[in-house]
Parts: C-alpha cells; sequence; structure tokens
C-alpha cells in the first residue's frame, strides 16, 4: 500500500469558498478514483499545515492511476494557485527502491503534463516528489 500525502497552507487572498471548493474536489478524488481504496480530506491538526489529504491505493500503478485521473487534474486547476505552501509525498513500508520509482511516476505526470507541471511550479513554496533530481 502506498499512502499519498498532501499538506496545503492557502494564500490569504483565497476565499472561503475557492477553499471549499478545493477540498470538496479532493474528496471527488476519492470517491470518482478506482484506484484509491481509502481516503481523508480535512483541516491538519498538530502541524503547521492548514489542510492534507490522504489517499491509499496499493502499488505503482494505482499511484500513477490516481496521479492522471481527471479528478487530480481538476484539483489541480482549482487549487494550486491558491497555495501558498505545499508538501506532497508518498508513505510506503514496501520496496527499499521505491522512492526512485515514485519520483519516475510524478516525473512522468509532469512530462505528459507541462501546464499542471507549470501551475505545480508556480507555488511559492513546494516539496515534491518529481521536482527535485
Amino acid at each position: 500500500m502506498i499512502y499519498h500525502i498532501n499538506r496545503a497552507t492557502v494564500k490569504d487572498s483565497a476565499t472561503p469558498e475557492q477553499v471549499e471548493a478545493v477540498l470538496e474536489s479532493w474528496r471527488e478524488q476519492g470517491r470518482s478514483n478506482p484506484a484509491v481504496k481509502s481516503f481523508v480530506v480535512g483541516r491538519e491538526h498538530g502541524a503547521d499545515y492548514t489542510y492534507g489529504a490522504v489517499f491509499v491505493v496499493e502499488d505503482l500503478d494505482g499511484l500513477y492511476a490516481y496521479l492522471t485521473h481527471p479528478t487530480t487534474y481538476r484539483t489541480d486547476e482549482l487549487g494550486l494557485h491558491l497555495a501558498d505552501r505545499l508538501e506532497i509525498f508518498d508513505v510506503s513500508d514496501d520496496d527499499p527502491e521505491l522512492n526512485a520509482k515514485i519520483q519516475g511516476l510524478h516525473r512522468r505526470r509532469n512530462a505528459d503534463n507541462p501546464e499542471a507541471a507549470a501551475t505545480l511550479a508556480a507555488v511559492p513554496d513546494f516539496t515534491g516528489a518529481g521536482v527535485e533530481d
């Protein structure tokens, strides 16, 4: 199992309606994507990000299906320009070479969708898979 984790803090200029639309879009990712086995979306507690989402997928194929699903791209369109800080990472207890494989999936997604990659690159403070070599 791979736990795909998103942590975000939104810009002060984001309206409550915009924030709720992004949170609902995250929820729709979990509800509509068959690769997602379970998910949680909501406020982050006990840390310095405001919101978070965790999507559980079975394997690398499931992660790529999640990353390239239309609802994931829709959330990118709705929310990335609102993010002041964003951290995306994956947790798994499998394969010691998994990190390199996950990095490769993110790079492939970014290469396949340059518009999404450019929007992600515009987030003022972003840390995540597939960005750093």
